[in-house]
């Protein structure tokens, strides 16, 4: 009926105040996505812009998708080097990030 695809983290995005939002976009594109991808242990990264110029009602701005083997996996990424300069840099374009665990299950995929 369905499968366990591994573990996933998942942060909820709010950006700054001061920002635009294409300058939010910018930065989390080519300055924070070019350090994460670099976190060991990541399997697949996503992420999500929501311009809330089209949007308004949504609360976040955007949400990132970062796909590990297990939790474990994620703890020592986030705990590494990388990982901890990915965590320096999210002030630089992020206000608040919500972030959960996922274990992801699928139903369908064409």
């Amino acid at each position: 009926m369905s499968d366990s695809q591994g573990f996933k983290h998942v942060g909820l995005i709010t950006k700054r105040e001061d920002q635009s939002f294409e300058a939010f976009v910018e930065h989390w594109l080519n300055v924070h996505s070019e350090i994460a991808v670099q976190v060991p242990g990541l399997r697949k990264y996503v992420i999500n812009p929501i311009d809330r110029r089209q949007y308004p009602d949504s609360p976040i701005d955007g949400f990132s998708e970062l796909w590990f083997d297990s939790l474990e996996a994620a703890e020592q990424a986030f705990a590494s080097p990388v990982g901890q300069l990915a965590f320096a840099d999210v002030p630089n374009f992020a206000d608040q990030v919500a972030v959960t665990y996922i274990t992801e299950v699928k139903r369908f995929e064409q």
